[in-house]
């Protein structure tokens, strides 16, 4: 017979799960219209540039701009946070993310102006995202830490799956760029109407990249392309979107971007599973082929006419492409010290910070080379190839960790240094690891 207390304790055991994820829900709200604005931001940028006769090279130097500026705001936020806490820092700097939106008409064609005005966006964004995921790391169970963080994951992936089919609706002129506004306004209404108070500041202090590469060279290079080709990728795609689709351009672009984001939610599990039982560096070689393949198919499909045999490609690309990030960041932790992992993982963010800047001028001059709008893929594929090879290379030197000794795979968006301390494979932050020079790697790097 049932203990009399037996069903009231799985019923408190339930509500108490569901409460950990209601005190987010607000947050997790908040955040995913944000991660929306900023799909909605990029969307239009290309789009306009376009319109405005701005070259492919042109537009991938605006879009460099925007991760110069992410990648400021990633280093930079914490200590602006710090002095005036979470909501006023996320409702400025989101604040500000919608003035860039309304004043971007006035900049017209001028690179100059569009590359400004999208590295202010870049450093907003980055403040908002750090102000939003340390909040939701402090309120976090440390028990569903990677539960939530997954769960944030996925529903703020929506947002970036929903808005460019929003502005594609958009009429034309202004409103586009009014939409964009909105979804970064929107965004701030679940945080400044919150009762909670605010929490202390969590961000993860980075390791310098280069002890990254001594640690895991794997890892650090998966980083670096990941930034490069996924982050030229989600600039760039409406200038490809163009060349397939002359009859509605906003509509085809939507549809490629949320083919793209849709393969990577359906392909981030498995390939994190697979990355438990086998060598991470196979999973990651594994994933770069399958985004290299589909990248190459969608070059080549490009040139005839079957819209819907490149949105097929670009689920698998985005499956392939889209989902090795998490496994590097595994591997690296695999191979970190206990205590080293959360500053290991904001290290490799600025690795991928570092791609994202250098990737979207390359892909432009591709673009430029390439005909049909084809070269974005052709350089994806080109680069993906190369982190397939060198993650072989390593298996072929360095041996794997052992199963027993590797930490479960978990999430990890490329967002802000705070998701680094939200991974329940962090531990607490030292200061001094930015700074150290003399690093206690004890496994061989690989």
């Amino acid at each position: 017979m049932m203990h009399p207390f037996g069903r009231s304790g799985a019923l408190s055991s339930v509500t108490g799960g569901l409460t950990a994820y209601r005190n987010v829900l607000a947050l997790v709200a908040a955040l995913t219209l944000l991660q929306g604005a900023l799909a909605a931001l990029a969307f239009v940028m290309s789009l306009k540039l376009l319109a405005s006769g701005v070259s492919s090279a042109g537009i991938g130097l605006v879009a460099s701009a925007y991760s110069a500026g992410f990648l400021s705001g990633t280093l930079i936020a914490p200590l602006e946070i710090g002095r005036i806490g979470h909501i006023r820092a996320f409702t400025i700097l989101g604040g500000l993310c919608a003035l860039v939106a309304l004043v971007l008409p006035l900049a017209g064609s001028t690179l100059t102006g569009w590359a400004l005005l999208l590295a202010i966006a870049g450093l907003g964004a980055a403040g908002t995202l750090t102000a939003g995921e340390s909040w939701i790391a402090n309120a976090a169970p440390a028990q569903k830490r990677g539960a939530i963080l997954g769960f944030y994951h996925m529903v703020s992936k929506t947002g970036a799956m929903v808005a460019p089919f929003v502005v594609a609706t958009a009429p034309n002129g202004l409103g586009a760029y009014m939409i964009v506004a909105a979804l970064f306004v929107a965004s701030l209404i679940p945080v400044a109407a919150t009762n909670r108070s605010q929490p202390e500041l969590v961000a993860a202090k980075p390791f310098r990249p280069m002890r990254i590469v001594k640690l895991a060279p794997a890892s650090a290079f998966a980083a670096f392309c990941a930034g490069a080709v996924n982050n030229s990728i989600a600039q760039l795609y409406p200038i490809f979107a163009t060349s397939v689709s002359h009859d509605d351009v906003a509509g085809f672009s939507a549809q490629l971007n949320g083919a793209i984001l849709a393969g990577a939610m359906l392909g981030l599990w498995p390939i994190g599973l697979l990355s438990d039982r086998f060598d991470r560096r196979i999973v990651i070689a594994a994933a770069a082929a399958i985004g290299a393949a589909a990248a190459m198919g969608i070059a080549l499909t490009s040139m005839g006419s079957a819209p819907w045999l490149i949105l097929l490609l670009a689920g698998v690309f985005g499956a392939g492409s889209l989902s090795y990030y998490g496994v590097a960041v595994a591997n690296a932790a695999d191979r970190a010290c206990a205590e080293e992992i959360t500053s290991m993982m904001a290290g490799i963010l600025v690795i991928w910070g570092i791609g994202s800047v250098i990737g979207p001028p390359v892909a432009g001059i591709f673009l430029m080379f390439v005909p049909g709008g084809a070269g974005l893929f052709v350089f994806a594929a080109v680069a993906l190839t190369g982190l397939c090879v060198l993650c072989f290379s390593r298996v072929a030197v360095a041996p794997p960790v052992p199963a027993h000794e590797r930490e479960p795979f978990s999430v990890s968006p490329a967002t802000s240094l705070a998701i680094a301390e939200f991974d329940p494979r962090g531990d607490e932050i030292q200061p001094d690891l930015f700074f150290s020079q003399t690093p206690n790697i004890q496994q061989e790097p690989a």
